[in-house]
């Protein structure tokens, strides 16, 4: 079966405006703006091929990030390998060819992007592995600490298949807004009230 590339978000395209103090990471929970870009790369139609894949690598996910004994070692990375897998599904099947049916396959339909994260580098071996997951952890002498690159990398696939539409990231960052600026206004009226009590016990009795 032939492999088809992943398609190129036009967010990844030479076209694409240089980066604002508002694409800082930490800003993007709040604002969203690396969402609202990939969000806007795909059509309603490419959304919705693409969102059984991107729920399931959620689903790993999540269960990976919960799994944090030695006895699930193994488990766990299979997860997370297996997130990666239905993530590059997921963008592969934003186009209409077929999709890939091995781990080599679908990450060499990746390619090199230049905004993904060091650490992909430094598991794309493991993840893109067919090895058992056994012989894997045998030969890897260091794969306890690979793993917060593979969380990270993982992480990052799963955000580039977005199944969420313009709408939805608009009103989600809406709402996060309202919620941080309410939330600003708080601790700052307790600071005030907070500084406005410590200047009341500092003057004296008869001043009170």
């Amino acid at each position: 079966m032939r492999s088809h590339p992943a398609p190129q978000p036009r967010y990844c395209s030479d076209s694409m405006p240089a980066p604002s103090l508002l694409d800082h990471p930490l800003l993007e929970p709040l604002l969203m703006r690396g969402a609202a870009r990939r969000a806007e790369a795909f059509s309603d139609a490419q959304r919705a091929r693409m969102r059984p894949y991107s729920r399931l690598a959620g689903q790993q996910y999540r269960t990976a990030l919960e799994l944090r004994d030695d006895e699930t070692r193994i488990v766990t990375w299979g997860l997370l390998r297996d997130a990666a897998f239905h993530a590059l599904l997921a963008l592969e099947s934003a186009s209409d060819g077929a999709l890939s049916s091995s781990l080599h396959r679908a990450w060499e339909g990746l390619g090199t992007r230049a905004e993904a994260p060091a650490a992909l580098e430094r598991v794309r071996l493991v993840l893109a592995s067919e090895d058992s997951l056994v012989e894997i952890a045998s030969s890897v002498s260091n794969l306890d600490e690979l793993r917060p690159a593979a969380e990270e990398s993982v992480a990052w696939l799963i955000g580039l298949a977005e199944v969420r539409s313009p709408k939805q990231i608009a009103r989600l960052r809406a709402l996060r807004v309202a919620l941080f600026a309410l939330a600003s206004l708080i601790v700052i009226w307790a600071l005030v009230s907070y500084w406005l009590a410590l200047s009341a016990l500092s003057l004296p009795p008869r001043e009170r």
